[in-house]
């Protein structure tokens, strides 16, 4: 029995390992085009991604469990700070089923962005993203520039970046 409880716990460490990545590029959806979608907020509103086209959008994808997702959600709150008026910042849960864990969760990281429900990962399934946390950031235009899997400094500092080029740059929508 022992040897079962092993294995068992071995096969857990490796499937949280694979789905929480650090540092590895996703590929973007499509032509680079962002896939535009409607989703249910935490706080009962509605989130159309066509309504912030002009601003500059950054999505994060994540899981209740994923403790690197949590890590990026608590630094992501600066970007919602008032002196990025053109940035918008959503979390996009895929496994919004356990509405109390949720709102558990976003309560203890004292979220101020939009907490945005991806029910059965639908969103998620549909860029064909592989792995939690994944960001995209979107630019005024509606393209993305930016994907990336996994939250360490270097994709800290990437994701900064984009932000802060796209903003400097101030595309108008096409």
């Amino acid at each position: 029995m022992k040897l079962f409880s092993r294995i068992i716990l071995a096969i857990c460490v490796v499937v949280v390992l694979s789905g929480c990545r650090r540092n590895k590029e996703a590929s973007s959806p499509d032509n680079g085009e962002a896939v535009d979608f409607r989703l249910d907020t935490l706080n009962h509103g509605r989130f159309y991604l066509n309504q912030y086209r002009g601003k500059v959008v950054v999505l994060t994808f994540w899981s209740t469990w994923c403790t690197v997702c949590k890590k990026q959600m608590v630094e992501m709150k600066s970007y919602a700070a008032p002196e990025y008026k053109n940035l918008v910042i959503a979390a996009v849960c895929n496994d919004p089923e356990n509405i109390d864990d949720l709102k558990n969760v976003v309560k203890a990281l004292d979220i101020n962005y939009p907490v945005l429900l991806d029910k059965k990962a639908a969103i998620f399934n549909k860029l064909k993203m592989s792995a939690v946390p994944t960001t995209i950031v979107i630019d005024q235009s509606g393209k993305i520039s930016l994907t990336r899997q996994g939250y360490d400094a270097n994709i800290k500092n990437q994701i900064k970046t984009s932000i802060e080029t796209i903003l400097a740059a101030g595309k108008s929508p096409k």
